[in-house]
């Protein structure tokens, strides 16, 4: 599940950093969906060809569990990254999202258009699991049949998207009721991070219970097992509200887990299968790691690690697009593929976000997490004052489960290691110190890391910062040294004159704009930007609305895009005719737009002067 989450969060950053784009041809649509057709097909043949192979290595029988189990590790992990390229590709080389926008509502609801783009993915998810089935059900000895295999797998994985799925439901309800100040400040880097973490905090308390729900848990039935675990529970002071049955899997996996920040919604899981398993003694060696989790305040740093990650993630996007246009060069590289521009600048925010994300979850978090879980293994080991009820308990789960005891994850140490730590801690109590002196300094400079980039992100303004976070002065230098050798370059000229509009030095940005405009007359985005200072400049002598709104007819002429549209609407408001830059805005929001909000504020900006001048 931990693994998924890495997965379905990068295929969500693969959409949703994509723009819609021009809108189709009917024809290219039709050849669209067929070929996203053929991409399914040839990735389930790849999927099919991977794991019909080590099947038949499983049924030979020559091989040791552990290679098989390993090698249908490498294979699933192999197809999970083989399905991010196929999406991608989708996505961006066949522009799925012009085919998501026919279907009424998308347009309007993100959170639609969301989940019809993530189903596209977990169709290739699905069919990993439908044909990694059979070498799964040899190498690991289910017994599960396919269909309910299925099921399963859906209702244990898909609470991965709830969160997701409930944010951007909210974000469209606040889209929709709220007022534009808000949007605003929820356009910014400080509002959104702000938005993310108030959401985390509240869906932490109450996301056990959803969980719980979904995945059917049902409370222990009466018997002695249930007797025992009641009064070792107490006997620990138990901090958990109840212990539910977990029928994962239909009961059949073997584990056990704890969820849930406060007591009143926090919940331990036992499955079926591992309750029948173990005898009353290994039973309390499980319940007191968990125990051990509560205790060592595990779920709760949990949550400051995602916390953490949605701070770097915001911090470094910010700094990262500050420092990116420090280079005329790449300046030069983004214009000349002005066809492909968007993409570009899609794949460029994605592909180290996409990095940051599997170095931040599979190595740091992977780090904490298995030293948490040798924490509440030797939690246990101190509670019970033996480590064998835990260690036969974990051989046991091993043995029974198929799985080899040498076999580690990235976010567990393996059986074998796991029994060597408590066999020595048993022997030697001082490893147990050592491991929470270990997690204590590690969870320190972590949470210092993060204090110190959050102290630098308000020096810097990074949290409040609407553009790129660096000194003004810096790039400007940098364009005119560049402009020197290349004075009649206009992307250069252009760089200049938005960085004297962004600093509000509007005499010279008009100056520059002009300067664009003899060189190439056509030069949409100089025609824009100079009707859009002309329309909008309070200064005397640049206010200029007749010509603003022939500069922008020209603009909107040459390219019919939401930013272009945007500047001829907000021209006919400077000339008197709040009516037809309301019709314009809402031909814009009509075309699904990215940065929906912003263009939500503009029709309200301009039904309001409508309405003041009927008035």
């Amino acid at each position: 599940m931990f693994t998924n989450i890495i997965f379905f969060i990068l295929a969500l950053l693969i959409y949703h950093t994509r723009s819609l784009g021009p809108r189709l041809p009917v024809a290219d649509l039709w050849v669209n969906a067929g070929t996203v057709l053929l991409f399914l097909t040839v990735f389930g043949m790849e999927t099919w060809r991977r794991f019909h192979r080590l099947h038949l290595l499983a049924l030979d029988k020559r091989q040791e569990s552990y290679a098989l189990q390993r090698g249908y590790q490498q294979v699933s992990q192999y197809l999970m990254i083989l399905s991010l390229i196929f999406f991608a590709s989708e996505i961006y080389l066949l522009n799925f999202k012009s085919l998501v926008a026919l279907i009424p509502g998308t347009g309007r609801f993100s959170s639609l258009e969301g989940v019809i783009g993530i189903t596209l993915y977990l169709i290739h998810v699905v069919l990993i699991w439908i044909f990694g089935y059979p070498a799964q059900e040899e190498i690991f000895r289910s017994s599960q049949a396919r269909g309910p295999y299925l099921r399963s797998q859906l209702q244990f994985n898909l609470p991965v998207l709830f969160p997701w799925l409930i944010i951007t439901l909210l974000s469209d309800l606040i889209g929709l009721v709220s007022s534009p100040q808000l949007r605003s400040f929820l356009n910014q880097p400080l509002g959104e991070m702000t938005y993310v973490l108030v959401f985390l905090m509240v869906l932490s308390i109450f996301f056990p219970f959803l969980i719980k729900t979904w995945w059917q848990c049902q409370p222990i039935p009466e018997g002695p097992k249930k007797k025992m675990l009641l009064a070792f529970c107490k006997e620990m002071d138990s901090p958990f509200q109840q212990i539910y049955l977990w029928p994962a899997f239909g009961g059949s996996l073997l584990t056990a887990g704890v969820m849930g920040l406060i007591r009143r919604f926090r919940y331990l899981l036992i499955t079926p299968a591992l309750l029948e398993l173990l005898d009353p003694e290994e039973l309390k060696g499980v319940v007191a790691h968990e125990i051990g989790h509560i205790r060592k305040r595990h779920l709760l740093f949990y949550l400051g690690f995602f916390v953490g990650y949605v701070l770097l993630a915001v911090f470094f996007s910010q700094w990262f697009s500050g420092r990116i246009f420090q280079y005329p060069a790449l300046l030069n590289i983004l214009h000349s593929w002005r066809k492909v521009s968007e993409d570009l600048s899609s794949v460029l925010m994605v592909l180290p976000m996409a990095l940051g994300l599997i170095l931040y979850f599979r190595f740091l978090f992977g780090f904490f997490m298995r030293n948490f879980e040798r924490q509440a293994d030797l939690f246990a080991l101190k509670a019970l004052g033996s480590p064998e009820p835990l260690v036969r308990s974990l051989e046991k789960i091993g043995f029974f489960s198929g799985q080899s005891r040498n076999l580690p994850s990235w976010h567990h140490f393996s059986i074998a290691q796991r029994v060597d730590t408590l066999k020595k801690a048993g022997r030697f109590p001082e490893l147990v110190r050592r491991q929470d002196r270990k997690i204590y300094w590690s969870v320190g400079l972590f949470f210092l890391l993060l204090v110190g980039l959050s102290l630098y992100g308000i020096k810097e303004r990074i949290w409040v910062s609407t553009g790129p976070a660096m000194n003004p002065q810096v790039l400007e230098s940098l364009l005119k040294k560049e402009l020197g050798s290349r004075p009649g370059d206009t992307k250069i000229l252009m760089a200049l004159a938005m960085l004297y509009q962004d600093g509000k030095r509007l005499a010279q940005a008009r100056e520059t704009y002009e300067r664009i405009l003899q060189i190439e007359p056509n030069h949409y985005l100089a025609l824009n930007n100079l009707a859009w200072l002309l329309a909008t400049s309070k200064e005397p002598g640049l206010f200029q609305p007749a010509r603003a709104l022939a500069l922008a007819r020209r603009a909107a002429a040459l390219k019919p895009e939401a930013m272009i549209l945007d500047t001829l609407a907000e021209a006919f408001l400077a000339n008197g005719r709040p009516d037809i830059a309301l019709q314009i805005a809402r031909q814009v929001l009509a075309r699904n737009p990215s940065n929906r909000a912003y263009y939500q504020a503009q029709e309200e900006r301009f039904k309001q002067a409508m309405n003041k001048e009927k008035k």
